[in-house]
């Protein structure tokens, strides 16, 4: 028989201390990477924010821009070179121009003007000036560049003048763009009311009475013609001239 040897069998028996750092091991290990998450998506929310304030202020710069620069911006997009040797390109510049010349910023309508002379320069050194434009496109032009100052230093004569000069557009220029000739006269002409609070001389009185005459506006004519008898008790001469210019047909 054989004989069997007793074998010995150790077993590994944690203290109590032990136990319990080992559980406090895994419970840090736990909050750290609890920690690292937290951290990794306050870095995201961070840069949502961000994005979202820099969207905010783009979107507010732009309602804040006037609408005179939005209109510049558009057509500006427009405008073909002007190095280009083909007069329809020049054709298509001069309306651009044209129309950032009415509703575009004040302060650049001098230079939109000088555009227009040059465009038209270029066209005609290319020969197509007189096939290129038609008459009343002409006289458009040529009244356009007569325009005085319109910027907020423009004085009443300046707003009268300018009056004068689109209600004249309006009567000889092209008639598609007569109604936005008249338009135009009519608010240089408030305008300059407001800046004269209504109290003109003589001069101007006939001349903004011709004006409204011309734009068929004989309520406003009357107007301005009562308001001027009350205000500056004028000369029987001076009440003769405006009534005939009233009374025209």
């Amino acid at each position: 028989m054989k004989k069997i040897q007793n074998q010995k069998i150790y077993k590994c028996v944690h203290t109590r201390g032990q136990k319990i750092r080992g559980w406090l091991a895994l419970i840090m290990l736990f909050i750290c990477g609890l920690m690292v998450g937290v951290s990794i998506s306050d870095r995201k929310t961070e840069q949502q924010e961000s994005t979202l304030v820099q969207a905010v202020q783009e979107i507010q710069q732009t309602q804040q821009k006037e609408t005179c620069a939005v209109i510049e911006e558009i057509q500006l997009r427009w405008l073909n070179d002007e190095n280009s040797g083909n007069i329809v390109d020049h054709q298509a510049n001069v309306r651009v121009y044209e129309t950032l010349f009415q509703h575009g910023c004040d302060e650049n309508k001098d230079k939109y003007r000088a555009a227009i002379v040059r465009e038209m320069a270029i066209i005609d050194a290319l020969g197509g000036q007189q096939s290129a434009k038609s008459t009343c496109e002409q006289i458009e032009a040529s009244l356009l560049e007569r325009l005085p100052y319109g910027g907020t230093e423009a004085n009443a004569d300046d707003r009268i003048d300018r009056a004068k000069i689109y209600a004249n557009l309006s009567e000889r220029g092209c008639a598609e763009n007569s109604a936005k000739y008249v338009e135009l006269a009519k608010q240089e002409l408030e305008i300059a009311r407001a800046l004269e609070d209504d109290e003109f001389t003589n001069h101007e009185t006939i001349e903004v009475v011709e004006t409204y005459k011309r734009l068929n506006m004989q309520a406003a004519a009357e107007e301005i013609f009562e308001t001027a008898k009350k205000l500056t008790n004028p000369a029987i001469d001076f009440i003769l001239e405006v009534e005939k210019i009233i009374n025209e047909q």
